[in-house]
Formats: structure tokens, sequence, C-alpha cells
């Protein structure tokens, strides 16, 4: 008797993501994330990497995006080449180390080696292979496209679709308010990266990169214990910070709406380091765009957004989201350094590690309350998550921006807005 195998039924992703409530399968169904991994971060641009991590030639790191694992390599040429790490001979894994330098890539497994730049340069016994077989045709494969702004690195696995200039959007405002802290307008990721195993869905850490909602209970023995944080910005439900939605799916926390507001204090996103203290960087900054600007510059300080779907620029920090399953993540932070600023890196690396590091102080709350967030999704009831706070306060500004306070969740509805045109898109609507 013949078997049929059953069709899988298509989700209906406009159905399960609604204006101001989600439904709960979106954090647990294997299903989703299957298409998620597919539609979102092999059909479209994700983070790979900063190109101050391999500024040498045969500097390389590691990194996956998706399901698939990449390796982008500092050419001989100067050129930023990435490759799917795998070899076209029997499928190992060319690099299994994080990062490195390397004057070839060799297989570890038959030593078939490669240039830096993809081609097949040598394998062993050749002479046994087939008349037909040709080295030129059986080099590294590349990924289908690559980009970059500002230094940062994306990826699309598919060739076509829209570029990554019109894929950033509005966005490109973010990462260039970030490298303008830099008297050079350079910014480098070279302390290396923290990883952290969360036990939540990647979507909820990016609701939560840009939720301004929850600091007071996630995080109130911080803000009980610490004066500075504490006092550094207001996060009453009266605060002049606004939460932000670009389009796009990319999001922030305009904390800076909260330093012009008090005034002309410059450096209070450091925690309130005195101007005194960071002389020669003041003066650079001064020198590279003018006291009136470098003041504006020293008082707003970076971004604190969401990049869709996996980069943060976290204020002084990077962070970058790696789905491993519909309950499980990956989260990586790395310090910012300012190009020009070497009195000011010093006290990120330590501010990084106070918040972000193996005991530090944010990490662990957010990592905690993702838990008990996946555990409670797990269950049936209720079936729907609600997601309207401020949805009837919003202000469309004539750039198309939406913002609304602090607390409200205009930034989650932001991500969710675009997730579910992408999400939609293989089901035959426009995007």
């Amino acid at each position: 008797m013949n078997m049929i195998a059953p069709v899988q039924a298509r989700i209906d992703y406009r159905h399960l993501v609604q204006d101001g409530r989600l439904h709960g399968s979106l954090y647990t169904d294997p299903v989703i994330f299957s298409d998620e991994m597919e539609r979102i971060f092999h059909g479209g641009w994700s983070f790979v990497a900063h190109d101050s991590e391999i500024p040498n030639s045969g500097d390389f790191v590691v990194r996956r995006v998706g399901t698939q694992t990449l390796l982008a390599v500092r050419r001989k040429d100067g050129e930023i080449g990435i490759y799917y790490n795998r070899c076209p001979h029997r499928g190992a894994s060319l690099c299994q180390s994080a990062s490195g330098n390397r004057s070839r890539i060799t297989c570890p497994y038959h030593a078939w080696t490669f240039a830096l730049d993809g081609r097949l340069i040598g394998l062993p016994d050749e002479d046994a292979y087939p008349a037909d077989f040709s080295k030129a045709d059986s080099g590294l494969s590349p990924v289908a496209r690559q980009d970059s702004y500002g230094g940062f690195i994306f990826v699309n696995l598919v060739p076509n679709g829209i570029s990554l200039i019109d894929h950033l959007g509005r966005a490109t405002d973010l990462i260039d308010n970030l490298l303008a802290l830099s008297p050079t307008g350079r910014i480098r990721l070279t302390a290396g990266w923290m990883k952290h195993k969360m036990r939540s869905n990647w979507k909820m850490i990016v609701e939560n990169q840009v939720d301004g909602y929850h600091a007071h209970a996630v995080h109130g023995s911080l803000i009980t214990a610490n004066r500075v944080f504490a006092t550094v910005r207001d996060r009453k439900p009266t605060s002049p910070t606004r939460v932000r939605d670009f389009g796009k799916g990319h999001t922030d926390i305009d904390h800076p709406s909260d330093y012009r507001a008090a005034g002309d204090k410059l450096f209070r996103w450091t925690g309130g380091i005195s101007p005194e203290r960071l002389p020669n960087y003041v003066k650079a900054m001064n020198d590279a765009y003018g006291e009136a600007e470098a003041t504006r510059l020293l008082i707003e300080g970076p971004p604190h957004s969401m990049l869709f779907p996996n980069l943060s620029l976290a204020e002084m920090n990077i962070m970058v989201i790696e789905p491993i399953s519909p309950t499980e993540s990956v989260q990586y932070t790395c310090p910012v350094f300012l190009d020009g600023a070497d009195e000011l890196n010093e006290r990120t690396l330590r501010r990084c590690e106070g918040a972000m590091g193996p005991a530090g102080f944010l990490i662990a709350d957010d990592a905690e309350i993702g838990e008990h967030t996946q555990q409670g999704v797990s269950n049936r009831e209720p079936e729907w998550i609600i997601l309207s706070r401020g949805l009837d306060k919003e202000i469309v500004q004539p750039d198309g921006v939406r913002l609304a306070g602090l607390m409200d969740e205009t930034s989650q509805r932001g991500f969710w807005k675009h997730y579910r045109e992408v999400m939609s898109v293989a089901d035959g609507d426009a995007a």
C-alpha cells in the first residue's frame, strides 16, 4: 500500500502576531523556529563579525548564523572573505577554534589545503582523482552575499533580495552615533567575547534589550545597592527617555533624550565620570568635531538599540544573539573600544565585566527572568501574550519613526511587526 506523507499545515503568522498580542507558540514551536532560521537568518541580513576582529592577513573568526557555521578570514589582499566552514571533500569543519591566524586553511580530515581566498591549492595524491576532477571547482564555498557598514560585517545566504543599506534603513543613524564617539570615527571589538547560554527563546532576548519596563522589578537589587545606577538615569514612568521603532525591526531606548533633559552634564552614559579625568579624549573630540558638536556627542552618548535580527548596540557593549533551539540561545558580549579614547576604554572594559561578566550584575538577572519566562510560555494557558502597553499613545514623527514612553512596548511591537512581514513572505505576501 502506498503511503502519502502528511502535508505540513502552513503557519499563519499574521494571526499569531497581532498588533497588541502574541501567540505563545511563537516561543516554543520547533516548526516556527525552523521557519525563522530559513526566512530570517538564512534569507535575510545578519551580523557576523566586525572588521577590527580580523585586522591582519590570515586572521579568522568562526561564527554561526542560523544553523550555518561560517568562517570570516582576512585575505592576503586585505579584503575579508566569508565562507561556509565546510571542506568540499568530505564535509569536515575546517576551523574548530573560534578565532586565530593561519597562512592557509587545511582540513583536519584529509589535509586538503586552501588559500585564504578559498582556492584549493593542495591535496594528497591528486593523481588518484578522475581526469575530470578540477581543483578550480573544488574551493571553499563563499556566502551568497556579504556587505559592511561602519566596520560591521553582515551576510545574506541567498543571492537575491534587498541590499544591506535597504535592510538597515534608519538604523544607520544608530551605527553612526556610536562611531561618532571616537575622534577618528572608528571602534574596535578586540577585547574578546563573553559567552552566556540563555535558557530562553532568542526573541525574548531581542525584546529585553530594548525594554524599559522591567528594570525596577528585575534589577531591583542592583538599583538599591548601586547609587550611581539608580540616579544617573530617570527610570520612572514620567522619564523623558523614549522608546523608538525605526521600522524594519530596528528599535531602541533613546537614553540621550534623558541626558539632554539633564542639561550640559557630560558623560552620564559612563556612569557619571568627570570630564577632568578624560582630558586627552575630550581634547581629541573637540579637535575632531569642534567644541559644540563634541559637547553634544559627549552629552548624548551611545545608542541602546537592537538591529534586526541579531545585533545589539548596547551602549558601550556590542551584543550578538545566536538562536540554538526554541528554548535555548547564546548571547555574546564584547566591550566597545573607541579609537583615540584610551582613557575611556579601560573604564569601559571594567564596566562591561561588572555588568556582563561571569559575576555581572545585569546579565544574571536577565538570564534568570528569561528562563522564568520560557518556563511560563510553555504552559498552554493563557493562550495569548499581552503586548499593548502604550499602543494608543504612540507618536509617529515626520520621518516615520514611532516613539512612546520609556515603559511602553513600542520597541517590542516594532520588532514583531517586521517579524510578521518577513515570516509571511513565503506565504505569498509582500514584505
